[in-house]
């Protein structure tokens, strides 16, 4: 199994401004870690919903990183089906989520086993990717 470091992809301006205008997610200049400091705003049935319509990669890259810290905010029954949606677009898409997919499989830092709800999620998906 390959689970070196892909190459960063990083979030652009314009899809920054499309998904704040078309999701009203909130958004300060001074916040460093957006969207985890919104993660309690993200509404995951709208966005998974909305994601499909999306064509631009830069925006469902965006996009997808809201879905993801919002879903390991899910707690009990609700998780199930929503990291089951989540994991069909990811390995749909998984040439646009993969760094992304890498950073939640912890895999860059081993001593950090299991830290986020969504990482044995990350790890299945990376490793059915990848073989």
């Amino acid at each position: 199994m390959n689970t070196r470091e892909p190459t960063p992809r990083y979030q652009t301006q314009k899809a920054r401004l499309f998904i704040i205008e078309r999701f009203k997610w909130p958004h300060e200049q001074w916040m460093l870690d957006w969207p985890l400091e919104i993660r309690h705003h993200i509404d995951l049935a709208f966005c998974i919903q909305e994601y499909l319509k999306l064509v631009d990669d830069d925006e469902k890259f965006l996009l997808m990183q809201g879905i993801l810290y919002a879903l390991d905010e899910v707690q009990g029954d609700d998780f199930e089906p929503y990291s089951k949606k989540v994991s069909v677009l990811l390995k749909a898409d998984f040439h646009l989520h993969k760094f992304t997919i890498y950073y939640w499989t912890l895999y860059r830092d081993p001593d950090m086993m299991d830290e986020f709800t969504i990482t044995p999620l990350m790890r299945d998906i990376w490793n059915s990717q990848m073989t």
